[in-house]
Formats: structure tokens, C-alpha cells, sequence
């Protein structure tokens, strides 16, 4: 038989059989082509939030190919994507769009664009839903709303000088806890230097034990919680030194040991919402950017024997314990949570990033060490928006997910010379605390009651009559709201918004 006349016969044959499937209507079926890609599953990048140019893999089950031209007819939330494309030979479809800030991704891919290997297309549409978890409801959750948003009583107690109260010169008195109270605060932590006030037995002064006290009393007589440390102390940068020289090690440890028995025996009968604090920043030396093994595993060791000391009066208080300097990604690294039979930890950090927009703008001479602006309109792109995003959520996922409760000790921005440079600080202060409560981190901001401007200039409530400092009257309100609201329509969006622009000033 001719093959002219074969292929005939079998395209007659195929033409009948179809007439026959056909004539049974209620057995019809879609039949998606064999060599049309099939879509696999989507991903992205985990983010705390998305923001900035975000890239979406898309998977399917054979290589593919995409005409970049149709890249505006996949949509992210709505949105043309601002690119869409296959690299080299690939399974893979890679969708790229600047978000502004969400907590979720619509990804759109109309049917018909995807080519596989014979040219046929995807027969469906595709559409995936990325979302970004809420805070889990669990203790430690708990414990940031009953912290809230909180202040320090910053060199008052903790003086390296004999005279207590020294440095920041003020007497606290009931107007300061109650303005504190009424303005929203829900936190005071006192930051005190013990050791300065022990004799050669390490006995602390009683007349100081009663003066610290005193003060703790009128802030929880005021209806604010009350964190209480040790701060400055003889031990805070002795850490290398303990860890290489075995005087060093012991006096150090007795030391820990007897001051934290002591204040614990002191505070055993106060409220519930009294916490302690094991250590403020201790570290190295000048060594601030990092320890050794040996430094790391003594600072743990501490931690334990503090929290140990204070169980022996105190068997459920609540207790914050620190990492190396106080350092967010070296605490996360290094630090080891001490056994405890009740589960009452906390984690405590500091963060003052950037620094020298933070806490040292000048150098000697008055010039400035940091650009007058902080966030986009420096880089066009968010970049530092995004550091300090991605720093804070550092915590909510190593404890706030793990239901560890964790809170920031001390962050802020010095009260700068001009008012252009404010008009930043501002905005870097309210955009850091919103930041910090959708991480689900409660803040307290330091206070050392400087009313200049400059350098280590701190000041935001005067210290002995509750008055505010520079521009506070409008700046803690606006820092409270940004870490408290709970309102889910006060975004970073809305923050980002109304920053300042430097080319319109």
C-alpha cells in the first residue's frame, strides 16, 4: 500500500472515532495538551515585610519560554510586574515588582503566556497569595502588651561617681512617674550601678539600697512597671579580664552573686510587675563588636548564677537577661537562656543603629559625621528603612515566635542642632517604634535628661518634674502611638508617606 493511501486511511479512522466520542455529551472533558508547562508552585523570599523590589520564583514541571514584552500582563497586587523572565534554559519564571510596604503578595499570570517545549501554553490562569504571618498570641505576645512602650530614668543611679544621682542632677520625684503614667508610658526601667556602694565584704550601702527603692516605689505607686538592673557596674567591662585571670573571675562571680542576693532580698516583697535585670552591656574591654568563646561562656555563666541568686527570694519574678553588649545579632549568636525552674525570662537587647545618626552626629569640632537626612531620600531606595526592619524582626523571630518574651532596654536619636535635622529624627524615631511593634518588641527609650542639643544629647522628660524637653511634648505622644497602636491602617506606608524631603527645604 502507498503511504499516501495509509495516512488517508488513518486520518479517516481518527475523523470517525472523534464523531463517535463526540456524540456522548455528558462525557465530555477538558484535556489540557500534554507538552503545556503545568504550573508547580510559587515562592519568595521571607520577609517581616515586604517591601522594596521583590522577586517571585515561579515553578512548572518542564522547561519554558516567555516573551518579556507580556511581562505588564502579570499583575503583583494588582500592579504590573516590573519584570518577567526566563533565565537561560529554565523550569523557571522569575516576576520582579517594587512593593511599596504589605504584609501580602497577589501574584496574577493569565492563561496563555507560559510556552512549553511544542509551543503549547499554559491552559489556566495562575494565582498564588503570599502573606505574612501575624504575631503569634502566646506569652511572650502577652508580656509586649503589658510592657508597652517605656522610658529610662538614664543617669540618675547609674554614676560611676560615690554621690548617686550625680549625673543627671535631678531628685525624682511622684509628678515625673505620673506624667509618665498619664502620657501612655506603661514602662520605667532604672538603670542603677551597685558596686560603687559596697564595702570590702560587698555589702551594699542600706542608705542606698532605700534611696533606689524609694524611686522604684513612686513608679509602681504610679501605675508603671519598673524594670531594675545593674548598670555601669565594676563587672560591666571586666569580662575579658575574668575570663583569662582567675582573681579576676572569682571576684567578678562573688560579686554577681552577693550584689543580685542582696537586691533580690531587698525587692522580695515588691509587686509582680517589678522585673529584674541581670546585666546592662557587659563586654570585653573597648571591645564592643564582639568576644571570644571563653567571654561568651563566662557572660552565660553569669547570667545563670544572677538569675540562681535571685531565685533563692524571689521564686516568680520576672527576669531580663543580656547578651554580649547588649548587642542584637551577638545576643541571638552567643547568649544561652540560664535554667529556670518557673520559665521567667525575657531577653533583653539595645539598639542605637545607625550609630552616628543615633547618638554621635558631630565630631569635636561641630562637623557633622552623618548625612543631616536618614532613610530614602539618602539612597532613592529605602535601604536604611529596610536595615532597621530587618534588625528588629531579628528578635521577633529568634524569641517573640519562640515564645520567649524579648524587649529592647534602650534605643533613640539625640535632639539635633536644626531644625532639618530634627524634622529626620522624627521620622527615624516614629518609623523604628512602628517598626518595633510589628515585631511585637516593647521599647524604652533612653533618657539622660540633657536639655542641650549634640552629642549624648538624650533628653525628652525632665527628670525631677515630669516637664518636657525639647520637642517631646509631640514626640513621645507620636513614639507611644507608633508602638502601642493597634490600629492595622497606621502603616509604614503611612509613616514613609510624610517623611521629610530634603530637596523641597
Amino acid at each position: 500500500m502507498k503511504l499516501k493511501t495509509i495516512i488517508n486511511t488513518l486520518s479517516l479512522a481518527a475523523v470517525a472515532l472523534i464523531a463517535t466520542g463526540c456524540q456522548d455529551t455528558d462525557a465530555q472533558v477538558d484535556i489540557t495538551p500534554v507538552d503545556a508547562p503545568n504550573f508547580v508552585e510559587a515562592s519568595t523570599e521571607e520577609k517581616p515585610v515586604y517591601f522594596g523590589e521583590t522577586t517571585i520564583k515561579v515553578a512548572f514541571d518542564k522547561n519554558i519560554g516567555f516573551a518579556t514584552k507580556n511581562a505588564s500582563k502579570i499583575t503583583v497586587n494588582g500592579m504590573p510586574a516590573d519584570k518577567a523572565l526566563v533565565i537561560g534554559v529554565s523550569k523557571e519564571l522569575t516576576v520582579t515588582k517594587t512593593l511599596d510596604f504589605c504584609k501580602t503578595i497577589d501574584l496574577h499570570i493569565p492563561a496563555g503566556l507560559i510556552v512549553g517545549p511544542q509551543g503549547y501554553t499554559n491552559a489556566q490562569d495562575i494565582n498564588v497569595t503570599f502573606k505574612i504571618s501575624d504575631l503569634p498570641e502566646n506569652t511572650a505576645t502577652a508580656m509586649t502588651q503589658m510592657l508597652g512602650w517605656g522610658w529610662n530614668l538614664g543617669n540618675h543611679f547609674d554614676t560611676s561617681n560615690t554621690q548617686y544621682g550625680y549625673w543627671d542632677g535631678a531628685t525624682p520625684s511622684p509628678s515625673l512617674f505620673n506624667k509618665l503614667f498619664l502620657v501612655g508610658a506603661k514602662t520605667v526601667r532604672i538603670p542603677t550601678t551597685w558596686t560603687n556602694h559596697m564595702d570590702d565584704n560587698y555589702t551594699i550601702d542600706p542608705a542606698y539600697l532605700n534611696e533606689v527603692k524609694g524611686v522604684v516605689d513612686l513608679a509602681l505607686t504610679a501605675g508603671l512597671n519598673v524594670i531594675l538592673n545593674t548598670h555601669h557596674d565594676s563587672f560591666e567591662t571586666d569580662l575579658g579580664n575574668a575570663a583569662s585571670n582567675e582573681e579576676a573571675y572569682l571576684k567578678d562571680s562573688t560579686i554577681i552573686v552577693k550584689l543580685w542576693e542582696q537586691v533580690a532580698a531587698k525587692f522580695a516583697d515588691s509587686p509582680s510587675n517589678l522585673i529584674f535585670e541581670t546585666f546592662n552591656e557587659v563586654h570585653a574591654g573597648d571591645n564592643w563588636g564582639g568576644g571570644s568563646d571563653a567571654e561568651y561562656e563566662l557572660l552565660n555563666k553569669w547570667n545563670q548564677w544572677a538569675v540562681d541568686a535571685i531565685r533563692k527570694t524571689n521564686p516568680n519574678r520576672w527576669i531580663g537577661v543580656a547578651g554580649y553588649a547588649a548587642n542584637i545579632d551577638l545576643t541571638i549568636d552567643h547568649l544561652v537562656l540560664p535554667n529556670d525552674p518557673v520559665k521567667h525570662l525575657m531577653v533583653s537587647a539595645h539598639c542605637y543603629d545607625p550609630y552616628n545618626f543615633c547618638l554621635q552626629p558631630y565630631s569635636e569640632s561641630g562637623a557633622p559625621l552623618y548625612s543631616p537626612a536618614w532613610g530614602h531620600y539618602n539612597d532613592g531606595v529605602g535601604a536604611e528603612e529596610q536595615a532597621v526592619i530587618n534588625q528588629l524582626n531579628k528578635l521577633r523571630y529568634a524569641y517573640i515566635e519562640k515564645d520567649i518574651p524579648c524587649y529592647l532596654g534602650e534605643y533613640g536619636c539625640v535632639w539635633k542642632n536644626t531644625d532639618f535635622e530634627n524634622a529626620f529624627r522624627a521620622y527615624y524615631l516614629e518609623f523604628f517604634c512602628r517598626v518595633a511593634h510589628m515585631a511585637g518588641i516593647p521599647m524604652f527609650v533612653w533618657d539622660n535628661n540633657a536639655k542641650n542639643s549634640g552629642n549624648e544629647a538624650n533628653g525628652y522628660i525632665d527628670h525631677e518634674t515630669g516637664a518636657w524637653l525639647n520637642d517631646s511634648e509631640t514626640l513621645v505622644p507620636t513614639m507611644i502611638k507608633a508602638c502601642t497602636d493597634a490600629n492595622s491602617t497606621y502603616t509604614l506606608q503611612t509613616i514613609w508617606d510624610k517623611s521629610p524631603n530634603p530637596d523641597l527645604d
